[in-house]
């Protein structure tokens, strides 16, 4: 811009020289070159605004006539180079304020993190100060506690003195004398014990071959406390022994001389005091490092005073404001001074503001005259072509409107045909495709649900026993006790897999529909078939020849699931009659996936996805197990079914149905609600941080219980992280439902650690094993304070015990 400016001035003053009578129009028009090169060089500062006035001006300028060029010279040419002239002033004012803030700033910056390393500095030291502080105070405390040490071994030392003098070893003599005459009374009775046990046992294994089988195992037990106490007795005597020689050696040190006395009274004085001198040494020494170490400290403390008063008068000096409202306060001062600068900018002088005006009226004169005339050739125009405009014209563009009719009846037949052919194309397509069945739900659900809140956890149990119990659309029934839907509740949050058992007619299949319904979500019930081997017959499988995935309900429900409709919705896969195969085998992939994080819960379709596939699949090849899903599996144990094996139960929340569950009051006014599952996670969530104290203690305490040692000892029962998990979401959300900390530990217990095949059921644990079990799990209870007993297990431990006893 610099150099156009300069390439305009001689051209001024060429036409000066050449033209004189031009002089004057060009200076007015050299004032707006040169005033509008400025504004333009400076768009980016707040002249940015006065450009398009400048312009609007020049243009006003060159569109007047020669006339009102020479009549406007005299009067504006002067007065814009004079403008021209501040507007250069207020450009350099400007840029100074723009430095100046910017400096501002940095020494801003430059104080802000001088007080953070100051501060962090006297936090540093301040710590230092008390670490050294603590660590003087434990010296002092060591020297106290050795002085009285020393002051006691003196003590005993005079004691031990009064006593040699006294005639120590005359006492001594008259206890050995004592313990040896009890020695050989006890050793006599021992004796006669011992001939007495040995007879006894002469004769029970005498009467042991005549006697029958109950007789001969009471037999055995008393003979094992025979042998108990012989072991007993041989302990004591080999006690006595040891006894003896200590008492022998004592007579011994009691049989010497008074010369010998005497002169091991000198020696043990003379260690003694040296002992004491040496410690009292070194006990000075200590004291002398102590007080070198607390003129440091004092000396370090008169340092750190300093700073932070130094620190303090800072403080001061901002009035108490911290760095950060300091930034604040001059982050608002710099936006004044922008607004003020602005205004100030904005604001033109009087005699630009005067000639401007001058110029806006010359410039809406010759603006109306303009607009005139233009008016005027409009008018001149229209005539002119309707004159132009003859019969052969209008017969010709009558042509070519038939022409043009007749094109567009053409067309319309042709794209009519075009669009029959793509839906052709489309529908063969779609038949085409590998998944028409998810391709078709993506288009029905693609509405996003209302959804609600879940309410307190307590609120909620209590609500869903009502909403599960009353079936509005069939008009039906259904009675389940409050445990049993706080255990249900307390298993979603613990783990995707559920297994309801039971006999036949208990609700196992209704409990999972009726949630689904009562909390307004989605429910799949999926048939087990006997045949089942892998995981095709649970989802379907991909034909390679017709390239098609065969779609089973599973993976439509997984789909269905993620589509807008439900994401926010609890959504339950039944899978009914899941034991009638082997869930380890057409479930295995599941059981492994849901132990994984939510992101990488993946099973493979097939090897290559397809184009234009399903829009929720993972690259066209593979489906996610979201996040809202539940698998409730129902199981019966009889003859056509199969047992679960540990791998199912250990991933699994299990629950066992009442035969006849208590009826109560229905409240069959609740309306229907949808509620959110983002809301139940939060609650669930929510129930776990609050209880984190109490869950963590308890599996502390179960850890270190004789409970859990005989089960690794007598059984070879442990558990890891996995039940720990469960417990730490489970038992929480137990508590905030309304249940007690005791009927949700044996609830897992009796589920995950006592159930048959693991500690109970087993051919390999003898009745005394159980017994012990029993006991250790009632201490257990006992220790912890809980009001119930753990009736579940000790149901199971019961009835293993009446087995173990042919009962």
């Amino acid at each position: 811009m610099g150099k156009r400016n300069r390439a305009r001035k001689p051209q001024a003053t060429t036409t000066n020289v050449t033209n004189p009578e031009n002089a004057a129009p060009d200076s007015i028009g050299n004032g707006l070159a040169a005033a509008g090169n400025l504004v333009e060089s400076e768009s980016s500062s707040v002249l940015g605004a006065m450009a398009e006035k400048f312009k609007a001006a020049t243009a006003s300028y060159d569109a007047a006539s020669e006339g009102q060029k020479k009549t406007a010279s005299e009067n504006f040419g002067n007065d814009i180079q004079a403008l021209v002239g501040e507007l250069k002033k207020l450009i350099e004012q400007n840029k100074q304020v723009e430095l100046h803030t910017k400096q501002s700033l940095a020494r801003q910056k430059q104080l802000e993190e001088s007080v953070e390393e100051l501060k962090k500095k006297v936090e540093a030291e301040k710590k230092e100060l008390d670490k050294q502080s603590k660590d003087l105070l434990a010296s002092k405390k060591k020297n106290a506690e050795d002085r009285a040490e020393l002051a006691v071994k003196l003590e005993e030392l005079k004691e031990q003195e009064l006593d040699a003098e006294s005639g120590f070893a005359a006492k001594h003599v008259e206890m050995l004398n004592s313990f040896e005459e009890k020695q050989n009374k006890l050793r006599e009775s021992l004796e006669e014990k011992k001939l007495k046990l040995e007879k006894e046992l002469e004769e029970l294994n005498k009467s042991k071959q005549t006697l029958n089988e109950a007789e001969k195992t009471l037999l055995d037990e008393k003979l094992q406390q025979l042998f108990s106490k012989e072991a007993e007795l041989d302990e004591k005597e080999i006690h006595l022994k040891q006894e003896k020689a200590l008492i022998e050696r004592m007579r011994r040190q009691a049989q010497l001389t008074d010369e010998e006395a005497s002169s091991y009274k000198i020696s043990l004085k003379n260690e003694i005091e040296k002992e004491f001198a040496y410690q009292i040494s070194s006990l000075e020494n200590q004291k002398a490092n102590l007080e070198k170490q607390i003129a440091q400290y004092d000396q370090g403390e008169k340092q750190l005073l300093a700073k932070l008063s130094s620190f303090k008068e800072l403080e001061r000096q901002f009035e108490d404001t911290t760095p950060q409202e300091v930034a604040k306060q001059l982050k608002h001062y710099k936006q004044t001074v922008n607004t003020l600068r602005l205004q100030l900018d904005e604001k033109p002088s009087e005699q630009l503001e005067e000639n401007f005006k001058q110029l806006k009226k010359t410039y809406e004169a010759l603006e109306q005259k303009y607009n005139n005339a233009n008016t005027e050739l409009q008018q001149n125009k229209v005539q002119l072509s309707k004159n132009i405009l003859s019969v052969i014209e209008l017969e010709h563009i009558q042509q070519q409107k038939q022409v043009f009719e007749k094109h567009n009846q053409l067309l319309k037949v042709a794209v009519d045909q075009l669009r029959a052919d793509v839906d052709d194309l489309v529908n063969k397509q779609q038949a085409k495709t590998a998944f028409p069945a998810l391709l078709e739900l993506d288009s029905k659900l693609r509405a996003k649900g209302r959804t609600e809140s879940v309410p307190s956890l307590s609120d909620f149990a209590k609500e869903l026993q009502h909403r599960i119990a009353w079936d509005a659309n069939e008009q039906k029934e259904l009675y389940y006790r409050i445990e049993d839907i706080c255990l249900f509740i307390a298993g979603l949050a613990m783990s995707r897999l559920h297994i309801l058992q039971g006999i036949s007619g208990t609700g196992k299949t209704s409990l999972a529909k009726a949630f689904a319904r009562a909390v307004g979500g989605g429910v799949k019930t999926i048939s087990v078939q006997a045949g089942w081997r892998d995981q095709g017959d649970l989802i379907g499988h991909f034909n390679a020849f017709e390239k098609k995935f065969y779609e089973k309900d599973t993976l439509k429900a997984l789909y269905e699931a993620q589509s807008p409709l439900y994401s926010d919705r609890p959504y339950i896969i039944l899978l009914d009659e899941m034991n009638l195969s082997r869930p380890e085998q057409f479930f295995a992939e599941f059981l492994s996936k849901l132990e994984l994080d939510p992101k990488d819960r993946l099973i493979t379709l097939m090897t290559v996805g397809q184009a234009n596939g399903p829009e929720k699949l993972v690259d066209g090849s593979e489906i996610k197990i979201p996040e809202n899903v539940w698998f409730i599996g129902t199981a019966n144990h009889d003859e056509t079914t199969f047992e679960f094996a540990d791998k199912t139960y250990d991933r699994a929340h299990v629950m066992e149905l009442p035969r006849q569950p208590d009826k109560f009051e229905i409240n069959k006014d609740l309306e229907p609600v949808t509620y959110s599952f983002d809301s139940l996670e939060t609650a669930f969530q929510r129930a776990s941080l609050k209880h984190s104290a109490t869950v963590t203690k308890l599996i502390r305490d179960l850890d270190s219980s004789v409970f859990t040692l005989l089960l690794a000892d007598e059984f070879n029962v442990s558990w890891g992280n996995r039940l720990e998990r469960h417990l730490s979401r489970f038992i929480p959300v137990m508590l905030e439902c309304g249940s007690d900390l005791s009927f949700a530990l044996d609830h897992m217990l009796a589920t995950k650690v006592l159930r048959a095949g693991k500690a109970t059921g087993r051919y390999d644990t003898e009745q005394e094993d159980i017994s012990s079990l029993i006991d250790a799990l009632n201490e257990f209870w006992r220790t912890q304070g809980f009001n119930s007993k753990p009736e579940a297990s000790l149901k199971l431990l019961n009835n293993e015990l009446k087995k173990k006893s042919g009962l």
